[in-house]
């Protein structure tokens, strides 16, 4: 009774243009070294932000940070002094000896667990091994 049943599926007809994320998402290299366009060597996976909690001596609760929204150990610096309203030293930093007290020493955890002194290392290698940071009163 009635038309035959088939077993397959619209999909499968002639009609249907399927379309494949892969085949429409892979450019042909020689076509790109052609048009000039960089071909990028880097992970698709490299995120643009890196969080670390700071801590600040007589504050029960740490901020947030993104440390690569900074260029540089004084862009950083700048940064956490107008945040926590401090003065604070750091490896390359010059101080005024006679207001010592008004001032608040910078200090990361590294990967291995130690506290160190920001500025001693080159920036690049601050933001490979850095884990969180602490102001604390000198």
């Amino acid at each position: 009774m009635g038309r035959p049943t088939s077993s397959s599926s619209s999909i499968d007809s002639p009609n249907h243009f399927a379309f494949s994320s892969t085949a429409s998402s892979q450019r042909d290299l020689t076509t790109d070294l052609r048009l000039g366009l960089s071909i990028s060597i880097a992970p698709p996976y490299v995120s643009s932000t890196f969080y670390v909690k700071v801590y600040m001596e007589g504050i029960p609760i740490g901020r947030k940070l993104d440390l690569l929204a900074h260029e540089s150990y004084y862009d950083l610096i700048r940064t956490l002094e107008h945040m926590f309203h401090t003065n604070i030293i750091w490896a390359e930093a010059e101080m005024d000896r006679d207001h010592y007290e008004k001032y608040h020493v910078l200090t990361y955890e590294d990967k291995e667990g130690d506290w160190m002194m920001v500025g001693d290392v080159p920036w690049e290698m601050f933001l490979s091994a850095v884990r969180r940071l602490k102001i604390s009163k000198c």
